[in-house]
């Protein structure tokens, strides 16, 4: 929701409470559902929190997430445009991917591209779809800060599956650990490399609130380098919790403009 405003501050676009609760609902539901899938998968074993906090509150999260989902079908029909239904659907059939292909069908994965970049990918969209769909027109304005937004989430998974090291990414030879050892092992590097891109980025657009968003961006890839490269310092609740926290930082920005 944080990055939602952000796009919709690029964009010049003034967002309704029903614009941001749909977004709210429908990230709950694809987390939640993810979360439950893997929670099957595991048996009753848990190797992480919130599999953890899944598994001993089944009818608990079921019941919520019923009453989400006609919350969000609800706001759907009353809020979205044709637009905003079109590149929907194109997000669901990415977002439909990424459960066969984890949780369903291993086969459909591909080496060259992790589950974590099409995580990091298919949010950015998600987050960016209803501004676009009220201001089409400012999609050359959107699309750094978009892409940028997208990098950062791809690292910020990625670092979760490096942090973690559960036995489903140890053990499974197609995933970002044992098929790109490379790019885990130069995290921190591409997170600088993300980091000042933004920057220069930031630099060289005139629009103060792409400016942010981009900014935004760099501070938070450079915040991840900086808690990579001392997570033995940390233990991993902590540093699983900072990848989240970490790409709040429009907040930043949010309390000096209007």
């Amino acid at each position: 929701m944080i990055w939602q405003e952000q796009f919709a501050r690029v964009a010049g676009v003034s967002l309704g409470w029903g614009d941001r609760v749909l977004l709210l609902g429908c990230t709950w539901l694809v987390y939640c559902a993810d979360r439950a899938l893997d929670a099957a998968k595991l048996g009753g074993k848990t190797e992480t929190a919130r599999h953890a906090i899944q598994l001993r509150g089944k009818a608990i999260w079921l019941g919520v997430s019923a009453v989400v989902l006609v919350v969000a079908i609800v706001l759907a029909a009353v809020t979205l445009n044709s637009l905003a239904w079109l590149g929907g659907g194109v997000v669901l059939g990415f977002t439909a991917v990424h459960f066969a292909a984890t949780h369903r069908w291993p086969s459909l994965r591909c080496w060259f591209w992790p589950k974590e970049w099409h995580v990091g990918f298919v949010f950015s969209v998600g987050c960016v779809l209803q501004v676009w769909s009220d201001a089409p027109g400012a999609w050359p304005s959107l699309l750094p800060p978009v892409i940028g937004f997208g990098a950062l989430c791809a690292m910020s998974c990625s670092h979760i599956t490096a942090w973690e090291l559960v036995a489903a990414d140890r053990d499974d030879p197609g995933s970002l650990l044992n098929a790109h050892p490379l790019f885990v092992r130069r995290l921190s590097w591409l997170d600088i490399a993300l980091g000042l891109f933004a920057m220069m980025s930031a630099a060289a657009i005139g629009q103060a609130a792409g400016q942010h968003a981009l900014v935004a961006v760099g501070i938070s890839a450079l915040g991840l380098a900086w808690l990579h490269d001392r997570r033995d310092c940390f233990s991993v609740g902590f540093l699983r919790a900072m990848a989240d926290f970490g790409l709040y930082t429009p907040l930043l920005f949010f309390a000096f403009t209007d």
